[in-house]
């Protein structure tokens, strides 16, 4: 079933958008700005209204996801402890930036306020996987073993 099919499977109302976003996401793995053009000229709504819904529809991506899920914590200990430079370390060694995914879609760079572990900050998430008391230097080695 093609994006268009998914959409145009829904009635034309506003109730539609929801369900539609997520099952786009749940097909590609993210949700075009196409697809948003799309699903505003047959919902007849304005693009905008959907941006901002999606501003609160979190498990909605706008991108394709990288190989590799990095999720730097963002929380007050964690950035006291280093979190800033832990993401700079990512983002200069992985040509990635926060909120996006790397050219090669190897890495996909993202943040959270906060995973409950603030006694073991900085935290980072790789694939699932909590690592605590990260340092610049070994997430970005711990990355290394991952992707190569």
């Amino acid at each position: 079933m093609t994006n268009k099919e998914i959409i145009e499977s829904y009635n034309k109302s506003k109730e539609s958008l929801s369900p539609i976003l997520d099952e786009l996401q749940d097909m590609n793995g993210f949700v075009s700005k196409n697809d948003i053009a799309q699903i505003a000229e047959y919902l007849e709504i304005p693009e905008k209204e959907i941006i901002i819904l999606l501003k609160y529809k979190k498990n909605i991506k706008l991108e394709k996801q990288g190989e590799n899920i990095v999720i730097v914590c963002k929380g007050p200990n964690c950035l006291k402890k280093g979190s800033i430079d832990i993401i700079k370390a990512i983002e200069n060694e992985f040509g990635v930036k926060e909120g996006h995914t790397s050219k090669d879609g190897k890495i996909t760079l993202d943040t959270k306020n906060c995973f409950k572990k603030c006694g073991f900050a900085p935290n980072v998430e790789i694939n699932g996987k909590l690592y605590s008391n990260c340092t610049k230097e070994n997430i970005v080695k711990i990355l290394k073993d991952v992707i190569y």
